[in-house]
């Protein structure tokens, strides 16, 4: 009977056979757990979304105290002391919940030009919150902190905020001249942002 196949047909084994095993190869150091490349992507994420979200917070909490401040100079609203949004002097209040005082209750992510979106916090962290202490002479703050358990252990997280820390003027503890308050070595790996910097002493809550 006569052979259907040609006698080059096995011709292509060889090359088939070592770019599965490379993809086997790359997908074993994919799949590390601990690998360098997970790390590193998670760090990247991390560093991304964390300095986005900040200056997107820091950038809209300042936009709507301007916008007031314009009104109010114009005299299409009535002057205030203070139209920076205020906050549970306590605990601080969740940013997606701040209106944009003393504007009556408007969120402050939903302005007269459009509406503004708050990212969902990035993986493995809590939402932002706001502290407003500033009668007190406390100043104004945003952070965010990881909600995974032992995040002093995560390198990830510690790479990734070491990095988001390095994008502004930081420090490690209260500093008169820093924008960020972060402190590599904390358990808590608190990512503290200043809006307006105290004028006596510093909230603990916008401390690590």
């Amino acid at each position: 009977m006569t052979s259907k196949f040609s006698p080059t047909a096995g011709i292509a084994i060889g090359p088939i056979l070592f770019i599965i095993a490379i993809l086997a190869l790359l997908a074993g150091v994919m799949a590390s757990g601990n690998g360098d490349f997970q790390v590193a992507s998670g760090a990247d994420r991390i560093t991304a979304d964390i300095v986005a979200q900040a200056n997107l917070i820091r950038n809209t909490i300042n936009q709507c105290n301007m916008q007031y401040t314009l009104a109010a100079s114009t005299g299409s609203v009535t002057p205030v002391t203070d139209p920076y949004p205020t906050s549970d002097t306590t605990n601080g209040t969740a940013v997606s919940a701040l209106g944009c005082n003393p504007m009556s209750t408007a969120s402050l992510w939903n302005t007269s030009t459009g509406t503004i979106l708050l990212p969902q916090p990035t993986s493995g962290f809590s939402a932002w919150m706001y502290m407003d202490d500033s009668v007190a002479g406390g100043g104004r703050c945003i952070w965010a902190a990881p909600s995974v358990s032992s995040p002093l252990n995560n390198a990830q997280i510690t790479s990734g905020l070491s990095r988001a820390a390095s994008k502004f003027n930081n420090s490690v503890a209260y500093s008169a001249t820093s924008e960020v308050i972060y402190d590599p070595a904390s358990a808590s790996q608190k990512f503290i942002v200043w809006i307006t910097l105290p004028s006596g002493t510093a909230n603990s809550k916008c401390l690590p």
